[in-house]
């Protein structure tokens, strides 16, 4: 699995000889027995017997998914007491895409619109409406599309002009942002004023995919490559000093941010996959940058990402442990993460909740053990959800992080400690 820097490293809950930390182009050292130190005394529990299976949406009624993959839950984004979910493949175009949510309250799965698109990824929360972008239109590309959640059910906004991909969305300073790639296969950053209804254009980026963040109040835009950062001025300059071994230190083959969350002063991120490509049996070249090939996703943690004073560090967990997706709350910060295990001759995965409890180590709170790994996780009125998921498999063979595509992806659990 991973193949990092040979340094020595000090990685949570094991004690090895000396860990190494980067903040900007300082390196610090702390003792091996810090992590231990640090996180025996944190209550972790195994919950695999507590876990309650509350369904696979996404294999049931008209547009059920009969791919596991296309069953990856990408996302999980509560949202005024129900869990919204993202699923769906803009590789292999398995769309259209119905916006599922789980009601606690009622126990059940439901949605009220079915989103035209391949593959639902991201939801953002910007004021008191909840918004998704769509990443991959099945319709025009004349324009591409947002939707946003108002009282009376779902909006479809298809107003971004040549928009055939809608990357991602934020609001920052009275207007809505949004990165697309149109069909010249270069990136854009647009802006709104009008919520949405026209779109302007600010700025040309590379073709890569990009997310965009708020920290330390300015809006920063990550394809592949330096970030560009948006300040009160609202016009956009890229941090050229932001290169990649001060955003991925001890990771040389991270090249782009692709998942951040924020608290109070600190911004935690995962870094991007090894891509790799391969050939379908309709002979189309496919980049399946959600695999953990050889290189996994890095987890880091900025302290500022200001100029001359950039303090990013990153976070070394077990060697063969996979962060998937970041969690912040009143309580602080969290990873999801996996570990591939070998299990009397089958494919086990142990997955673990971390949280942040100082600068530098992410404690496990706790942990389950599954055929397939949870790539997706939130937290509503007290309680954990997961949402299981899966690579491609036999395909892909020794590349694939699972066996097979795992009939389980999509497969929505929940406990509490």
């Amino acid at each position: 699995m991973q193949s990092n820097d040979r340094r020595p490293l000090i990685f949570l809950g094991t004690v090895l000889t000396l860990g190494i930390g980067v903040w900007g182009a300082k390196t610090m050292f702390w003792p091996a027995d810090s992590a231990a130190q640090t996180c025996d005394p944190i209550s972790k529990q195994n919950v695999t017997e507590r876990l309650e299976k509350l369904g696979s949406p996404f294999t049931t009624g008209k547009h059920a998914k009969s791919q596991p993959y296309a069953r990856n839950v990408w996302v999980m984004s509560p949202f005024k007491g129900k869990v919204y979910l993202g699923h769906g493949d803009s590789n292999r175009n398995r769309g259209p895409i119905p916006l599922w949510f789980f009601n606690p309250k009622s126990r059940r799965f439901k949605f009220q619109f079915v989103a035209p698109e391949e593959e639902i990824r991201d939801y953002q929360t910007i004021g008191a409406t909840l918004y998704t972008p769509g990443i991959d239109a099945r319709g025009s590309w004349k324009f591409g599309t947002i939707y946003r959640l108002r009282k009376k059910g779902w909006r479809q906004l298809r107003t971004l002009p040549g928009a055939v991909h809608v990357w991602s969305i934020q609001g920052f300073r009275q207007k809505l942002w949004s990165v697309i790639r149109r069909r010249d296969n270069r990136g854009y950053l647009v802006s709104s004023e009008d919520g949405g209804q026209t779109w302007q254009d600010v700025q040309t980026l590379r073709s890569d995919s990009a997310q965009m963040f708020q920290f330390e109040d300015s809006l920063y835009i990550f394809p592949g490559g330096r970030p560009w950062q948006v300040t009160d001025a609202l016009q956009p300059r890229q941090r050229q000093d932001l290169d990649q071994p001060t955003l991925f230190p001890n990771h040389s083959q991270a090249t782009q941010i692709t998942q951040a969350v924020t608290d109070g002063s600190q911004m935690a991120y995962l870094s991007n996959v090894s891509r790799y490509g391969d050939i379908t049996s309709q002979k189309v070249r496919v980049l399946n940058t959600e695999d953990p090939h050889r290189q996994p996703p890095g987890l880091f943690v900025a302290q500022s990402l200001a100029p001359n004073n950039t303090k990013v560090q990153r976070i070394m967990l077990r060697p063969n442990e996979v962060p998937w997706d970041l969690l912040a709350t009143k309580q602080g910060l969290y990873v999801l993460t996996s570990e591939r295990q070998q299990v009397g001759g089958k494919q086990r995965f142990v997955n673990r909740v971390r949280q942040a409890i100082d600068q530098r180590h992410w404690c496990e709170i706790l942990s389950f053990d599954s055929a397939t790994f949870a790539r997706s996780f939130t937290q509503l009125q007290g309680k954990w959800y997961f949402g299981l998921g899966t690579d491609y498999g036999a395909q892909y063979g020794r590349k694939s992080y699972t066996k097979i595509a795992d009939p389980q992806s999509g497969t929505i659990l929940r406990t509490e400690l």
